[in-house]
């Protein structure tokens, strides 16, 4: 018996079982899917992230960005260097800080973020097509309280009680998954995947 070489491995009933080991088989199949919807347009989930961040709230310093976003200060200017050299975002001092930069979304950076919007919305129903309506509603409140409940804060954007014993879910990671979202090469990895 066994497995032949052109034959998957049924994933053991375990890793079905294990909300935190399917969340995360989930979360790599929807980060190829948000990669491949991406690449096409230049992007990748890091940069998107970004842009979103700066149309949402307008200009800020890659610091408040990087904190906001879960990047670490190092990966941070990659990815801004990147978007820069694409011509999506400008880069200059901050008026209120000369020791750091402010980035604000270009005219080009918002073209580009219409068209990644329509990427990544086809990306979803993609990953989601087996759920009805009001099941990808419940799936998203149940992700977003599980995600402000480990960042520490509530849906309402006040600071949330710390779960008892869990570390900020970005401490300590140096390998760019702080953020949930590994958009890394299939070499893998996620949220720092540098650049």
């Amino acid at each position: 018996m066994g497995v032949h070489d052109g034959d998957a491995v049924k994933p053991p009933a375990a890793l079905m079982a294990s909300t935190v080991l399917l969340a995360g088989r989930v979360s790599r199949m929807a980060t190829d899917l948000l990669a491949g919807a991406l690449s096409p347009l230049g992007l990748r989930p890091r940069h998107y992230g970004i842009l979103m961040a700066l149309a949402e709230h307008g200009p800020a310093s890659q610091q408040s960005l990087g904190r906001g976003l879960l990047i670490d200060r190092t990966t941070m200017v990659g990815v801004v260097d990147d978007l820069e050299r694409l011509g999506l975002v400008v880069r200059a001092a901050d008026p209120d800080d000369r020791r750091a930069y402010r980035v604000e979304l270009t005219g080009r950076g918002r073209t580009s973020l219409v068209r990644a919007t329509g990427a990544v919305a086809r990306a979803e129903r993609s990953l989601l097509a087996g759920l009805s309506a009001d099941e990808q509603g419940q799936l998203r409140t149940l992700l977003r309280r599980v995600a402000d409940q480990q960042a520490g804060t509530s849906p309402d954007g006040g600071v949330a009680a710390a779960p008892s014993g869990n570390a900020s879910p970005s401490a300590g990671a140096t390998d760019g998954t702080a953020n949930g979202v590994d958009d890394r090469p299939n070499t893998l990895p996620v949220a720092d995947q540098s650049a």
